[in-house]
């Protein structure tokens, strides 16, 4: 993988979650470039490290303790940024795991493969919000839930599809 790809596809959760642990946003912005510095400075052996997502995360972690002890501020333990603060990042699972491993697979051949290994409400709100992109709010009154709980799946959905790509040769498509 590259390194700008690598920053496509992660400096928006990188920064979110800088910010949810700064709750500022000039600080996050800071923060956030400097993590990718680093990892630009690191060169080869950030893009051969076994777990480079892991890597950006730690560093990132790290230089917001840092961050703490230089300005002497007090640690946010669970801040809520404000919704215009965070950098979008919603991508179909499957999209972003097949991307990953390669860009010549049909994508169309493995969403079907990994649909047909979804029970039938799994696969029904997966299609919901991932194909038919409809927000959040409305499938939880479709399906008479709570908006927190339709989360969660969505969350549970997504690591069952993580595994089963994981699982899959992703060649044969």
């Amino acid at each position: 993988m590259q390194f700008e790809e690598l920053c496509r596809e992660n400096y928006a959760r990188i920064y979110n979650y800088i910010l949810a642990k700064t709750g500022k946003r000039e600080a996050a912005e800071d923060i956030t470039q400097d993590v990718f510095l680093i990892a630009f400075q690191k060169g080869d052996a950030f893009l051969l490290h076994e777990k480079p997502v892991a890597f950006l995360y730690t560093t990132a972690r790290n230089l917001v303790l840092e961050y703490y002890k230089q300005d002497k501020y007090t640690l946010v333990q669970e801040t809520e940024p404000e919704r215009s603060d965070i950098i979008a990042f919603e991508r179909e699972p499957y999209e972003e795991l097949c991307r990953q491993r390669s860009n010549s697979i049909n994508e169309e051949a493995c969403r079907k493969q990994v649909l047909r290994k979804l029970k039938p409400k799994e696969r029904d709100l997966y299609r919901k919000y991932y194909i038919d992109k409809k927000p959040m709010k409305t499938i939880a009154t479709e399906f008479h839930m709570s908006e927190a709980a339709v989360r969660m799946k969505y969350v549970r959905i997504r690591r069952k599809v993580q595994k089963i790509v994981a699982g899959m040769n992703l060649d044969d498509f």
